[in-house]
């Protein structure tokens, strides 16, 4: 997947790739990149895809985050006191801002909103950096998974599985993580972290 000195240069925020936009260096032109690949999405019938472009409001993520979904995985869950809560099953996917790799996997989300004014109260959603584990999904989403992966395919974006990500990182370092201890770090810590 990556040399021992690929990971150590993706953990210092350095830009691999021989493929555009990668191969520019410039951030820009990666992010537009992903924006249209974003936009791509979008464009699957029945699907919506949000993305979190803004490092999660603070610090620095390596990646840019997608949660896809289809309508008809959205259900409401409860309408009680003016809030109405609703349940999404979609995926996650992380592409790297870094290099030309992606990491997918299910999540499920819920958003707990104003009926009145729509404003978003409250949620609660994961997030698949906290173990190679969480890059499966349910066989009762192959369909939408393949569809996910052809538009990644067609962006260029490898996506990674996670028995290779789940490798402990083979040398002593710091990675500027949340999720992870440095005596407990893996090669997914390497190619996707947030710094908070």
């Amino acid at each position: 997947m990556f040399s021992n000195d690929q990971l150590q240069a993706l953990i210092e925020g350095e830009i691999l790739g021989n493929a555009y936009p990668y191969n520019t260096k410039n951030e820009q032109e990666i992010e537009a990149h992903i924006r249209r690949l974003f936009y791509r999405i979008n464009r699957i019938p029945n699907v919506v895809c949000e993305a979190e472009w803004d490092h999660f409001g603070s610090g620095y993520a390596s990646f840019v985050e997608f949660f896809c979904y289809r309508k008809e995985d959205m259900t409401i869950v409860e309408e009680k006191n003016g809030l109405r809560e609703a349940k999404t099953n979609g995926f996650i996917i992380d592409i790297s801002r870094l290099a030309p790799v992606a990491i997918m996997g299910e999540d499920e989300r819920y958003k707990k909103t104003n009926m009145e004014t729509d404003e978003v109260v409250g949620g609660a959603f994961g997030t698949l950096l906290d173990g190679p584990n969480r890059l499966l999904f349910d066989p009762k989403f192959q369909r939408f998974a393949e569809q996910l992966k052809l538009a990644l395919n067609e962006f260029d974006y490898r996506l990674l599985e996670s028995g290779e990500l789940n490798q402990p990182l083979p040398f002593q370092t710091k990675i500027p993580t949340i999720y992870r201890n440095p005596n407990q770090y893996k090669l997914m810590d390497a190619i996707f972290y947030w710094e908070d």
